[in-house]
């Protein structure tokens, strides 16, 4: 008898810390991100190493192909990547943020960034950020960029066409600080 009621009394206790551990979980940043050359991967690990730079988050970094309805919905915070095509996001990373309509995903109070990667000074890069943003604002994200001394852009790129082929340090010191900034706010956010 004894020894039904101490087995039960483990199975209690085990069970009460798994659910401990599981409502104390670490909130979720996810970065997707698209590449076709490289160049928009090498952001997004700068990302990731950023993100990661504080231990009180998990960090995910997938391709957006590979993302699922159950990824976005544990996701505390989402940062996008994409290189950029006549000043216009990817079609795979378009395709990616039309699915959220089609999923019903229900993005409210998740923090979001984006950062592009493409071909010379004006290649539009700003305007791939900005499209990114907008679709976050859309679906009732609360968005962020990077943050510096005493201000802050609205994501992170980098040119990688001539004359500055392929992704400098500054740049992927610009993804960092954008993976640092959007797990910062998601942190304030998950008091």
């Amino acid at each position: 008898m004894n020894l039904f009621y101490l087995s039960r009394t483990l199975i209690l206790i085990t069970l009460l810390c798994i659910g401990k551990t599981l409502a104390g979980e670490k909130p979720l940043v996810l970065i997707a991100y698209y590449s076709q050359s490289g160049n928009t991967e090498k952001m997004a690990e700068a990302v990731r190493e950023g993100a990661a730079e504080n231990d009180s988050v998990k960090v995910v970094l997938m391709k957006v192909e590979e993302v699922g309805k159950e990824d976005l919905e544990k996701a505390a915070g989402i940062i996008i990547g994409s290189p950029t095509y006549y000043a216009n996001m990817a079609a795979p990373v378009k395709k990616f943020i039309d699915s959220w309509f089609e999923q019903e995903l229900v993005l409210f109070d998740k923090v979001g960034g984006a950062f592009a990667t493409g071909g010379g000074r004006t290649a539009g890069r700003e305007l791939v950020i900005t499209g990114l943003l907008l679709a976050m604002l859309n679906n009732g994200m609360i968005v962020a960029g990077p943050h510096y001394e005493s201000w802050g852009t609205f994501g992170a790129s980098a040119i990688t066409a001539p004359p500055d082929e392929g992704v400098s340090d500054s740049e992927l010191d610009d993804a960092r600080r954008l993976g640092r900034r959007i797990t910062d706010v998601v942190l304030q956010m998950n008091r």
